[in-house]
């Protein structure tokens, strides 16, 4: 399986100094990682003297008038910063549709501005490499719509953040010092008009436990995932041994 495609290119020194965080996580009743790892970023750009605006992507992007909201901030904005989980290998619906609505829009310009994309993925899977077809798409996406591919961080083992803010003083759960340290590096990187730093791709991609064989993590990952599936189904009065039910099998 070949790495997550990063690799990116310096800002257009036209494009404007402001930032859009699109938000692309179905969850939107309650924070996801999603929001969480873009808020982080986005706050830090904000510290460098960035204009901000954020969005999460909700059904009415269906609509004429989502759409019509969508592109309005996009216009306003010089950097794009997509954050989304992985749906199997690929992005959700909505951050599928946001990019088609984008890049129609861009073709039907005279004259599009310089912008940049930047795309934050992450998933269930413990293994980072499980996020490169997504971001992949992200990167083709942008070559095809005339915009400059800023890079892209992949976070493996999702869970560990848990919807939790990154710098909250009681956090529960694994540590995530190095997940900051990787956004804090992105947000100097982009600010200065320079693409994701690989320092920042590999520690994104670090393995959460201090010392821990990555095996011996992914294992310990999967248990506790598994733990929690258990948890949920009990809670809806599922029993454990229902839990692998065929119910629409032939």
């Amino acid at each position: 399986m070949p790495p997550p495609v990063v690799s990116g290119v310096a800002a257009d020194p036209n494009s404007p100094r402001r930032a859009l965080l699109i938000v692309g996580s179905p969850k939107t009743n309650s924070p996801s990682t999603s929001s969480v790892l873009g808020s982080y970023l986005l706050e830090r750009l904000g510290d460098r003297g960035w204009e901000t605006e954020s969005l999460t992507l909700r059904a009415s992007l269906s609509r004429e008038e989502g759409e019509a909201a969508l592109l309005a901030s996009i216009d306003r904005a010089g950097l794009i910063l997509l954050v989304f989980p992985l749906y199997a290998d690929a992005l959700p619906c909505l951050a599928t549709k946001a990019l088609a609505v984008i890049a129609a829009h861009r073709r039907a310009a005279a004259d599009p501005p310089p912008q940049r994309l930047v795309a934050i993925v992450n998933s269930g899977f413990p293994e980072t490499h499980q996020n490169s077809v997504a971001l992949a798409i992200c990167q083709e996406f942008a070559a095809q719509s005339g915009i400059a591919w800023g890079g892209g961080l992949a976070l493996g083992g999702g869970g560990v953040i848990g919807g939790q803010p990154l710098t909250v003083t009681k956090r529960s759960g694994l540590p995530v010092k190095h997940v900051i340290r990787a956004l804090d590096l992105t947000a100097a990187a982009l600010s200065e008009g320079h693409p994701v730093p690989a320092q920042a791709v590999r520690l994104m991609a670090k393995n959460p436990v201090p010392f821990m064989p990555f095996a011996l993590w992914r294992w310990i990952y999967i248990r506790f995932g598994g733990k929690g599936f258990e948890q949920e189904a009990a809670r809806n009065g599922v029993s454990r041994d229902r839990l692998r039910d065929q119910p629409y099998a032939a």
